[in-house]
């Protein structure tokens, strides 16, 4: 593992600002990861959830085109998930995963995120692309 994703990993627990998307109050909150959903935070002006709230936004991320292998690029969907869950309200995120084994192995990785409820949903867009629900 490289040092630059190192120091972000270790940093990922660190306390973040984060607005309530209902009333707008800022917060200083460490992010939960997706796995711990079911701990959503509420606010402590209106009570609204802190992350299962969306803006409706969709963030797009390739993981399959850059000479990655299966096990980077499920490396790479595991760190992005948690990454969006916990840096952006966005309700979606469009994985670019080709059309090959890579697809394969999140497909069969989001069938388990899903059962588990730590995805809320996802379609195949096309061959190429798959549309996780997030919140």
């Amino acid at each position: 593992m490289s040092e630059r994703k190192r120091a972000q990993l270790v940093g990922a627990g660190k306390s973040l600002e984060r607005a309530c998307l209902s009333c707008g109050m800022q917060h200083h909150q460490a992010a939960p990861d997706i796995t711990d959903r079911a701990q959503d935070p509420a606010c402590i002006k209106c009570d609204s959830p802190m992350f299962s709230l969306s803006d409706g936004s969709t963030v797009t991320v390739d993981i399959a085109h850059h000479h990655e292998t299966v096990v980077k690029a499920l490396e790479k969907f595991e760190y992005t998930l948690n990454q969006v869950w916990k840096q952006s309200h966005a309700g979606y995120l469009r994985l670019i995963v080709g059309g090959g084994l890579i697809r394969d192995a999140v497909l069969a990785e989001l069938f388990f995120k899903k059962s588990r409820g730590t995805v809320l949903d996802f379609s195949e867009e096309n061959r190429g692309a798959l549309l996780i629900r997030i919140r």
